[in-house]
């Protein structure tokens, strides 16, 4: 090992992200974590228009998804996590719902 505290293989791994569509785009894109979790399903409710989803991503594909985001380029990063995501799947307040992949 080099001395690093994460793996050699870390940055290369894909890793799991949540998020919100809406009909205007992806809104919010995050690493999932317990807490983030946790708001993601308390954010999304029933009648919204709404979805909540968990997405495998790469670091790269993640990194250009959250800035089109922030540029505020919304429906061309949705059409960008649709393409480069590994695995998708929807979030409802009942938990994860797969979805086979493109």
């Amino acid at each position: 090992m080099n001395g690093r505290a994460d793996p050699w293989y870390s940055y290369r791994m894909p890793k799991a992200y949540i998020g919100i569509a809406s009909p205007q785009g992806l809104t919010v894109l995050q690493p999932e974590r317990d807490d983030t979790l946790a708001w993601l399903q308390r954010s999304v409710g029933e009648g919204t228009r709404e979805v909540g989803f968990w997405a495998v991503l790469g670091d790269t594909d993640a990194r250009c998804v959250r800035a089109l985001v922030l540029g505020g380029r919304r429906q061309e990063a949705l059409w960008l996590l649709d393409r480069s995501a590994k695995d998708l799947g929807r979030i409802d307040p009942r938990g994860f719902i797969p979805r086979p992949v493109h």
